[in-house]
């Protein structure tokens, strides 16, 4: 197949492998990807994502995984080889990854849900690997990383892209007061894009003291954890409650909370994903005369990505802080107990 390629690439690669839940990562020895399509495109991993999903998928299992496998779908590298038809794409470029673009055919894609899209195309093997091969429409949408940006923080585009649309499905305006329970990347970065679109105050939730310093750096005025009721918030926001809440941890207890201190008419946004079953109590009585709107959050709507990645080229958005820990390949076996780390925000690994 015609294509481009970079001289010599070995026959063998490292990549870690996921033998169960429960299981140690190792690392072992693999074929190295090829182009195997005219649409293909390999490249060499730069930046991996270790976050919260792959100890939940490492530790207990997922659904959708398999093992033996090698995991992860956020990735940054250096094109290697490119297919017949890649045009966009040359050996050398560094590229970020959507890594599930929206198929635009299946009955979700038809209806406008892109974020929804049935059809779910993953790079080969998976990131935390030496080399993986990419397919279109993950190739088709792969993007160079602009200069002054690096791996690990091109490596967020998609977290960003995430928080970016839920911004923009909450409605986040100027003079706004909002609340965003959880003190993780997710909320960080919540932080700063709601002070982005001109939010008056940004109220952070914080359950290690340890990060109070992270949101005042993002923009936001920290809260304590205990401190999340509705007379509390009233106190801080002229005795209205917040006009949004982002609820970004993923629990019963949080989300109750988030419908407990909105104001009148406000808006909820569900961010942070919980355990399948998982309920919680609500008094639908005072969801409707008081006009609270909830509204769910999942991916992101087409173009979104693109928008994201203009915010760290243009240096809108602060994310080398969220990169406290660096985890060598070699070192894989450690991942899970680096990720859960209380001073851990984003483990890259790093190959």
């Amino acid at each position: 197949m015609t294509g481009t390629a970079a001289p010599s690439l070995p026959s063998r690669m490292r990549a870690a492998v996921w033998r169960g839940p429960g299981r140690p990562l190792t690392v072992e020895e693999l074929p190295t990807p090829r182009v195997e399509e005219p649409g293909d495109v390999v490249i060499r991993v730069r930046a991996a994502m270790f976050g919260a999903a792959l100890v939940r998928a490492v530790t207990v299992g997922h659904p959708r995984l398999s093992p033996p496998a090698v995991l992860g779908t956020l990735v940054v590298g250096d094109v290697v080889e490119t297919g017949a038809a890649v045009q966009h794409l040359k050996p050398g470029q560094r590229v970020t990854l959507d890594p599930h673009p929206p198929c635009g055919h299946c009955d979700n894609c038809r209806d406008g849900l892109q974020a929804l899209c049935s059809t779910k195309i993953s790079i080969s093997p998976g990131a935390h690997a030496e080399y993986v091969r990419i397919r279109p429409p993950v190739a088709t949408h792969a993007r160079p990383v602009p200069p002054g940006v690096s791996a690990g923080e091109a490596l967020l585009t998609e977290i960003v892209a995430c928080v970016l649309d839920a911004t923009h499905t909450a409605g986040i305006g100027p003079g706004q007061d909002v609340l965003v329970i959880g003190c993780g990347p997710v909320g960080l970065i919540q932080v700063q894009l709601a002070r982005l679109r001109g939010a008056q105050r940004v109220f952070c939730s914080v359950n290690h003291p340890g990060r109070r310093h992270l949101v005042h750096q993002a923009g936001g005025i920290p809260v304590a954890a205990e401190d999340l009721s509705a007379e509390h918030m009233a106190v801080l926001t002229a005795g209205r409650g917040p006009h949004v809440v982002v609820e970004a941890v993923g629990s019963a207890a949080t989300y109750a909370s988030a419908f407990e201190v909105v104001r009148d008419g406000g808006t909820v946004v569900g961010f942070g994903g919980c355990p399948s079953g998982t309920t919680i109590p609500l008094d639908l009585n005072a969801v409707h005369y008081r006009r609270i709107r909830f509204v769910g959050s999942y991916h992101y709507a087409p173009g979104v990505f693109e928008e994201a990645a203009r915010l760290l080229e243009t240096g809108q958005i602060d994310l080398k802080s969220l990169l406290t820990h660096r985890i060598p390949l070699d070192r894989i076996a450690d991942a899970v107990a680096t990720a859960r780390r209380p001073d851990c925000l984003v483990p890259v690994v790093e190959p």
